[in-house]
């Protein structure tokens, strides 16, 4: 299911956001890149000196992956040859780091930090809105750009890269912040923002030579499976408003050829009975679209789009159900709807985030009310919902 649906749903737009903690400050570098084909373009580079710059700043309706540099992380050089280097690795809680790790020519390099600072950071993304998908460690990953590049030596932000044969050979730090361009394609790229490019690399072609930290709880699939609801629910939405449109048109040509009856048939019984059934359908039919809320003035697409579109990330929704059915359809039944009404049913870990939800939806300003049906959790603490909201003019 997910690799059919991939093949539709790309995530080709994305925001790389390198966060460079400092002793008492972080710097925040953010470049959004766009992938055709096989082709990585960069939108814009920018950086930002606080969080609250970056979140007003960035596009939040594209996913991030970041990128953890500076204070924290730590960077080391495994030497396959020696001994002492490889019972330490051997002794590494991956449970309680992050770390991203590049084999070299003759040596592993890895950057790690402590998993709760991460940890700290994703929350952070995620409270104000973004949708982290992937998380990188250190600046290594600026060796994968050198068999384009072709450097003996590469700065990536504040590490001097050496290379031999273009393989990693090792790094030193730099005391002293400079700034050096290097072209990739029809790309120019600083070494401030060469660990992004090398993230983004990875994270579209996963080089063998590369391992990380894997977090269960940041991955594309979720995202993809929740663009995907939103595209086949717009798409039945369309489907049934089409439907609801074609019979209107139909009764609006039916009207019109019952008045050429009427001129036509004006001193017959028969055909003026006819006329009156006609009348009665049509009547019939009005009020139903009447009460389905198509002849509303705006469409229920609007409101879809609206309830959609506000909702975070980290709320997932089952169910948008916009002026529902009474009771369940049966054949030669007149339907009943809920006029005014739209259900809402989805899940969430974040209690936070859904009252917040409630507090925006608040803001809409064609929403007249609404009201928390149901409200539980299961085993695993998520929370399971059920919104009713009354329109005010439909």
């Amino acid at each position: 299911m997910l690799a059919t649906l991939s093949k539709f749903i790309k995530l080709n737009d994305l925001n790389i956001v390198g966060v460079i903690k400092k002793e008492d400050y972080e710097i925040y570098n953010l470049l959004t890149i766009k992938k055709k084909a096989n082709k990585i373009s960069i939108i814009s580079k920018q950086t930002f000196e606080n969080f609250e710059t970056l979140t007003k700043t960035a596009d939040k309706k594209l996913p991030i992956i970041i990128v953890a540099e500076g204070k924290g992380v730590l960077n080391k050089e495994i030497d396959f040859e020696n001994e002492a280097d490889l019972n330490w690795q051997k002794n590494i809680d991956y449970n309680a780091i992050y770390y991203t790790d590049l084999k070299g020519a003759i040596s592993n390099f890895i950057s790690f930090c402590r998993k709760n600072i991460i940890d700290e950071t994703i929350t952070k993304f995620q409270k104000n809105g973004f949708q982290v998908i992937d998380v990188y460690i250190g600046s290594f990953l600026a060796a994968l750009l050198n068999n384009v590049l072709k450097k003996e030596v590469l700065f990536s932000n504040d590490l001097h890269l050496e290379f031999e044969n273009e393989k990693l050979l090792g790094f030193t730090k730099q005391s002293e912040e400079i700034i050096i361009n290097y072209q990739i394609g029809e790309e120019t790229v600083s070494n401030i923002f060469l660990p992004l490019y090398g993230a983004i690399i990875h994270f579209f072609v996963k080089q063998k030579e590369v391992s990380k930290t894997t977090n269960p709880n940041l991955n594309s699939e979720e995202l993809i499976y929740k663009k995907a609801f939103s595209f086949f629910e717009i798409f039945i939405l369309i489907g049934f408003l089409s439907s609801l449109l074609f019979s209107y048109f139909m009764i609006q040509y039916y009207g019109t050829k019952n008045a050429e009856l009427n001129l036509q048939t004006v001193y017959s019984n028969q055909s003026y009975q006819l006329i009156l059934d006609l009348e009665a359908q049509k009547e019939k039919k009005v009020n139903i679209l009447k009460e389905s809320g198509v002849l509303s003035s705006k469409f229920l697409t609007y409101y879809g789009y609206e309830i959609i579109k506000s909702i975070p990330g980290n709320i997932s929704l089952n169910e948008l159900n916009i002026i529902p059915v009474q009771e369940e359809y049966k054949e030669n039944k007149r339907a009943f709807f809920y006029n005014k009404t739209i259900i809402i049913k989805g899940e969430t870990f974040q209690e936070s985030s859904f009252n917040k939800w409630l507090e925006d939806l608040k803001k809409m300003d064609w929403l007249q009310r609404f009201e928390i049906i149901s409200l539980k959790k299961d085993k695993k603490n998520k929370s399971i919902f059920e919104i009713k909201i009354t329109l005010k003019n439909v």
